[in-house]
C-alpha cells in the first residue's frame, strides 16, 4: 500500500509538506502542491482516514459540499437531493465549509455532490476515481469521473435584458457577487453579450458588486447611488436577495420601482412574488436541479455510462418590479 512518506519522497518533499499538501493547508506554494498532488495521483495514494474504524468498501453515504446554507435558495436543492439519495436506500451528510472538509479528503463518502467554489478543480480532479465519482454544480471541468451540472446561466440573462430592452430600456446595470461564483460570472458574462447582440453599451460603471445577500444589496447600491448622479433606468440582478436589497436602497433614496429604475432578479425564491413590487425574475427549478445531481451521481456509482444528462429549465417571470403598466403576471 502506498504511504504518505512514498508521495513525500516522490515529489522531493518532506513528510510535513506532503502532509500539509494532502489536508489542504493554503500555507504550502502553488508549485509545491501541484508537484505533490501529482505524486500522489501517480502513485494512486489515497487518504484513509477510516481505515482504524475498519471501512467497509461502501458506506452508503452520499456527500454534499456547499460554501454555506445563507439564503433561501438551498432549500429546494437540498430536497431535491435528499428524496433521491432516499430512494435509493442511502444517507446524505452536508458539509457547509470554505475548506477542503475531511470527509471528502478522507472519503467517508461513496461519491459527492459539489457546490462549493472555495474547493478547487486540482483536489476534485485529484480525489476523482471510477471509485469516487463526482457531481459538479458550479463549474466546468474536464474528467471522465466527473460529471457537471450547470444552470443555463447566460439563455436566462438574455431572457432578461431583452425584455428590459423591449421595454424601452437602452442603459442597463447588472448586480452580482464574488468573481469566483460561477453562476455569477456566468451570469455576467451572458449579460455583456446580450447587450452587444442588442447594440447596447456594456458600462464598467454600472457593475455592482455585492456578496449575493439581501443586506449586501441594499447597501452596494446605496453606495452607488450615492457616488452617482446618473443612474441606469434598470438593473439585472444575479440572484433575487441582492435585487430585492438593491430595491429597498432605491426606495429609501426616494425613488420609485420601476418608474425611476426597474429591476430584474434571478432564481424565483419563494418571497420574490410577494415582495413590494412584486420581483421580475428568471425561474430555476431548484429541487429539479437536486434530483439531476442526485440521479446523475448515482449512475456513476452504479457504473452507467454514454448516458445524457439533461438539462435544467428555466423560465423568465415579468412582474412588477419591471413592468410600468399593462398585464403583470404575479406567478
Amino acid at each position: 500500500m502506498t504511504t504518505l512518506k512514498d508521495v513525500a519522497r516522490k515529489a522531493k518533499v518532506s513528510l510535513a509538506t506532503a502532509s500539509y499538501v494532502i489536508n489542504g493547508s493554503d500555507l504550502i506554494s502553488q508549485p509545491t502542491k501541484d508537484k505533490v498532488l501529482f505524486a500522489a495521483k501517480e502513485l494512486g495514494y489515497r487518504p484513509n482516514g477510516n481505515a482504524k474504524n475498519l471501512k467497509k468498501n461502501k458506506n452508503e453515504i452520499i456527500g454534499l459540499f456547499l460554501s454555506g446554507f445563507t439564503g433561501p435558495f438551498f432549500g429546494e436543492l437540498l430536497e431535491g437531493i435528499q428524496d433521491t439519495v432516499i430512494e435509493k436506500g442511502y444517507e446524505m451528510v452536508v458539509c457547509a465549509s470554505d475548506d477542503k472538509h475531511r470527509l471528502l479528503m478522507e472519503r467517508y463518502v461513496d461519491g459527492a455532490i459539489i457546490l462549493n467554489y472555495h474547493i478547487k478543480d486540482e483536489l476534485l480532479n485529484y480525489l476523482a476515481s471510477d471509485k469516487f465519482p463526482i457531481v459538479v454544480l458550479d463549474r466546468e471541468i474536464e474528467n471522465p469521473f466527473i460529471k457537471q451540472i450547470t444552470l443555463p446561466n447566460s439563455l436566462g440573462v438574455e431572457h432578461s435584458v431583452n425584455h428590459l430592452v423591449e421595454l424601452g430600456h437602452k442603459r442597463i446595470g447588472f448586480i452580482t457577487g464574488s468573481e469566483e461564483s460561477y453562476d455569477g460570472e456566468m451570469r455576467l458574462k451572458g449579460f455583456k453579450k446580450t447587450l452587444s447582440q442588442r447594440g447596447l453599451i456594456y458600462r464598467e460603471i454600472d457593475l455592482i458588486r455585492a456578496d449575493f445577500t439581501e443586506t449586501s444589496g441594499l447597501l452596494s447600491m446605496k453606495t452607488y447611488l450615492d457616488e452617482h448622479e446618473e443612474y441606469p433606468t434598470a438593473f439585472i440582478s444575479a440572484n433575487d436577495e441582492m435585487a430585492m436589497g438593491a430595491i429597498k436602497a432605491v426606495q429609501q433614496k426616494g425613488l420609485q420601482v420601476p418608474d425611476d429604475i426597474a429591476f430584474v432578479g434571478y432564481d424565483d425564491i419563494d418571497l420574490s412574488k410577494h415582495f413590494h413590487p412584486p420581483l421580475s425574475t428568471v425561474r430555476v427549478q431548484k429541487k429539479l436541479w437536486g434530483i439531476t445531481a442526485a440521479e446523475t451521481l448515482f449512475k456513476m456509482l452504479d457504473k452507467e455510462t454514454g448516458f445524457e444528462v439533461e438539462d435544467i429549465p428555466i423560465e423568465f417571470i415579468p412582474r412588477s418590479s419591471s413592468l410600468k403598466g399593462g398585464e403583470r403576471d404575479s406567478g
